[in-house]
């Protein structure tokens, strides 16, 4: 059995790493850099598991877990984390969030209101920055927003905000960020409902799809209609946790970081 489950196992990595390996190669990234940070992950993950266990923690101990020697443990340990790069996809999230959602920053019927960058006695870009984004800087977070089309400025400089989701570049380190989150959160919220033995404890996960495919032209129709209906969804439960009293760490409050993610999938591997 035991053996059943980790071919399983190793075969749905398969199918998951592809789609990621793709991107890893059309960006340039070698087997041997992707080898050593998946060694890294290893070390660490295995390294907080038997922390959490027992508080007990060797590098021998690490070495078993893994099927590493404690000389790659070691080294591996003593190597300094690397940089992630200059990415700000949760300051921009949380600053459009804000624009859309809090009464200083939205008119009548809720409507986003256009900013000037700064100034005295009325809301500005500058005030929703120190607001949402306290340790960011307006002018770096302002190029940002414009280079992707989220924002328009006008000629007598007024900022007017063009969406509420954000989605970066491709060649910017925010998509490579965002790919890195939503992936783990999706990977985390199955492996979540799959230890859980009672239906009431899981979170929510849910898929629908064509039993007998789609016709191809009628992709871009059901593209559309994804689109509105997940992004009216997405808007919703975004008001609705706007809504809800901030958590006060001061009042013994356990602040839990959530939310909801919805994604169209195509099996373009299923084509091969």
């Amino acid at each position: 059995m035991e053996a059943d489950l980790k071919a399983a196992l190793l075969a749905a990595y398969a199918r998951l790493l592809r789609p990621l390996v793709q991107i890893l190669l059309r960006n340039g990234v070698s087997y041997s850099e992707f080898a050593e940070t998946a060694k890294r992950v290893f070390v660490t993950t295995a390294a907080k598991e038997l922390t959490h266990q027992d508080g007990e923690l060797s590098t021998a101990r690490i070495a078993i877990r893994t099927g590493m020697s404690q000389r790659e443990v070691t080294t591996v340990l003593d190597q300094p984390e690397r940089a992630s790069g200059d990415t700000t996809l949760s300051q921009i999230s949380a600053l459009l969030a804000g624009w859309h959602t809090d009464v200083s920053f939205t008119g009548p019927y809720g409507l986003p209101l256009e900013l000037p960058f700064d100034g005295s006695g009325r809301p500005t870009f500058v005030t929703l920055v120190q607001q949402y984004c306290p340790d960011a800087q307006p002018q770096h977070l302002l190029r940002k927003l414009l280079a992707v089309g989220a924002v328009r400025q006008s000629e007598d400089n007024w900022l007017t905000v063009l969406t509420r989701a954000y989605l970066p570049n491709a060649d910017a380190p925010d998509s490579v960020e965002r790919i890195g989150r939503t992936v783990q959160r999706l990977v985390d919220t199955v492996d979540f409902n799959r230890q859980q033995l009672e239906s009431q404890t899981r979170r929510f996960e849910r898929t629908v799809l064509a039993d007998y495919g789609l016709k191809e032209e009628d992709l871009p129709a059901l593209s559309a209609f994804v689109e509105t209906r997940g992004q009216r969804l997405l808007e919703e439960v975004d008001n609705w946790l706007s809504g809800r009293e901030k958590p006060d760490p001061d009042q013994g409050d356990r602040a839990v970081h959530t939310g909801l993610g919805i994604y169209h999938y195509i099996d373009e591997w299923d084509k091969n």
